[in-house]
């Protein structure tokens, strides 16, 4: 609900504060007095385009407010599109217009773009008129109305569940599909690949120790003539020169009679004996390497052709041999899902025709209950538009199939009114076929009009401007309140072109909205303000030189006044008439101011 309005220098307005209540507000007031001039300024909190010719002349921006308080449902609708917690009790949205022409848009505080605040006004108000916020001219926004008047919510998330569910599925299906294409070759390679890499019968740590041993054989005689030095140096050789091994023996035994004399020697003793078993350990150690290098040239051969197997299989498939035999693995794992692969394809082709007979029967039932209700809707808007002057207009719901958008062909006579021109496609059908789905089902829909008898049916959109499409809005309005989901309804002009007898019956109309929404109303009839819960008359003033509006809630005595007036002239039958208006008008008869 639309709480209140403060509006400061836009157009002829200084700085006013409209402030509206629930059910019907009615303003009323002369031509050009600024009652308009409110609604262009709602319409800036609507994301209307700014113009900064409205500012105020000799100010240097406009500013408007609007204070909405919003029902729990709307504002979980609000907080996850503009991403703020949005309270169940107040919303504030504000737009400032400079005179270059920028604007600021805030919601509660916060700065948002333009187009947000035409999200936020879809949300909050559809305005019926002279503005664009006509949704009931907008076919895409017809379906959502018919199903909501339906009661198929539940049923329609059903079926978008199984339809996102099939479209994941196709999807897979499609990747899967154009991945073929591709497999028979890449199967060759990764078959090719792995099988080169086993055949290679690559161990881990193989290559440092090929390098190690290619190094010993190849410095095989500078090996043997090192350690020929060292054995020499440690044991007796052909000259008879004693070696290490051979003067630490005879240390051995003279420490071990120094020890026999002197016990604190003994230690002594026992050193030597632990070094002279050490150098006995060296000479065997020296002596079995030696033996296990020799000079082989075809053993070189071997561990060349080998490294440069290795170094060829590195260059290709890793920088180690560990890689290379991690890249084996890798290729062996793809190479069985790609064999699977026709398997999992066709595993999806049969999720995929169950999902999509699924889906073909949740359309069915959504596109049968939406013909049930057609029926009813048309029957109740055509009483409807008979209480409203438009007696004899038919209206239709013209259904066509999303699969073929090319012909909505409505029927020109009858009370169903309800075409189709596609029809389902048999339950159980294959992945591929002509029912196409879409998030809503597989039905076009889109409500349809004749005016006059005689006339064809033809889409809203086409319809003529002015009282006729004010009192068709109105109708399918009344009808459709309680499924509408947007909270407030605001009609500028909606008594254009019909006169008092109809402006009783389309006051009584908005009366009746006002049941379920706010509805503002910018009347001339006093037949149709008369039924308002609120009565806000705005009025033009000059002070200084300078014209400004004014917008006053009136009751009792000044609201019949503010009624007289509309009535043409001061008179006491025109006074009688507006306390009679007062007084016995539709919903409120009995009830007087």
């Amino acid at each position: 609900m639309l709480v209140e309005l403060g509006i400061t220098n836009y157009a002829v307005i200084d700085r006013i504060k409209v402030a509206f209540g629930s059910g019907f507000n009615v303003l009323t007031g002369e031509t050009g007095a600024g009652k308009s001039i409110i609604l262009d300024a709602l319409g800036l909190l609507l994301g209307d385009k700014a113009d900064p010719r409205a500012i105020r002349a000799g100010e240097p921006q406009a500013y408007v407010e609007g204070i909405f308080e919003v029902t729990p449902q709307s504002a979980a609708a609000l907080s996850e599109l503009l991403e703020l917690d949005v309270a169940a009790d107040g919303l504030i949205v504000s737009r400032e217009v400079n005179a270059s022409g920028r604007s600021v848009c805030r919601v509660n505080g916060r700065a948002f773009p333009q187009r947000k605040l035409a999200e936020i006004g879809s949300l909050l108000v559809d305005v019926h008129g002279q503005s664009e916020h006509l949704s009931l001219l907008r076919p895409a926004e017809h379906i959502e109305l018919l199903d909501r008047y339906a009661g198929l919510g539940d049923l329609r998330a059903a079926y978008a569940r199984v339809v996102k569910t099939l479209t994941g599925t196709l999807k897979q299906i499609r990747a899967l599909e154009q991945e073929s294409a591709e497999v028979s070759g890449r199967k060759d390679l990764l078959a090719f690949q792995a099988q080169e890499i086993s055949a290679a019968g690559l161990r881990a740590g193989e290559e440092e120790a090929l390098t190690g041993e290619r190094t010993l054989r190849v410095n095989a005689l500078r090996i043997h003539e090192l350690v020929g030095l060292a054995r020499t140096a440690l044991v007796s050789d052909d000259t008879g020169q004693p070696g290490a091994v051979e003067l630490i023996g005879r240390a051995v035994q003279s420490l071990a009679e120094l020890g026999r004399i002197d016990p604190n020697m003994q230690g002594a003793g026992q050193t030597a004996q632990a070094a002279a078993l050490q150098l006995e350990d060296l000479v065997r150690e020296l002596r079995d390497f030696a033996e296990g290098v020799e000079y082989d040239q075809l053993r070189l051969d071997e561990i060349e052709e080998r490294l440069n197997l290795i170094s060829s299989l590195k260059r290709k498939y890793g920088d180690s041999v560990e890689s290379v035999l991690q890249y084996e693995t890798q290729a062996n794992v793809e190479l069985n899902r790609l064999n699977n692969q026709g398997l999992s394809v066709a595993h999806l082709q049969s999720e995929a025709r169950a999902l999509r007979s699924e889906a073909a029967g949740l359309a069915g039932q959504l596109s049968a209950g939406r013909r049930e209700a057609a029926a009813r809707l048309t029957s109740a808007v055509e009483e409807q538009l008979d209480g409203l002057g438009m007696a004899g207009a038919r209206l239709g719901v013209s259904f066509g199939s999303v699969a073929d958008p090319s012909g909505l062909e409505p029927e020109t006579g009858a009370a169903a009114c309800v075409v189709v021109s596609g029809a389902l496609e048999p339950s159980g059908a294959g992945v591929e076929g002509p029912l196409k789905f879409d998030v809503t089902g597989v039905d076009r829909v889109e409500f349809v009009i004749s005016s006059n008898p005689g006339e064809p049916l033809r889409p809203l959109a086409t319809v003529a401007s002015g009282g006729e499409t004010s009192r068709l809005m109105l109708a399918i309005k009344g009808v459709l309140s309680q499924a509408d989901a947007v909270p407030i309804l605001v009609f500028d002009e909606i008594d254009a072109g019909i006169g008092g007898r109809v402006g009783e019956a389309v006051g009584r109309r908005l009366w009746d909205l006002g049941r379920h929404h706010q509805v503002v109303a910018v009347t001339h009839l006093p037949q149709i303000a008369a039924c308002g819960d609120r009565h806000l008359a705005v009025r033009k003033l000059t002070d200084g030189g300078r014209t400004t509006t004014q917008v006053i809630q009136v009751e009792g005595d000044d609201r019949v006044a503010e009624l007289t007036t509309m009535l043409g002239s001061d008179t006491e039958a025109t006074r009688s008439k507006a306390a009679e208006l007062m007084a016995g008008v539709g919903p409120k008869a009995g009830r007087a101011g």
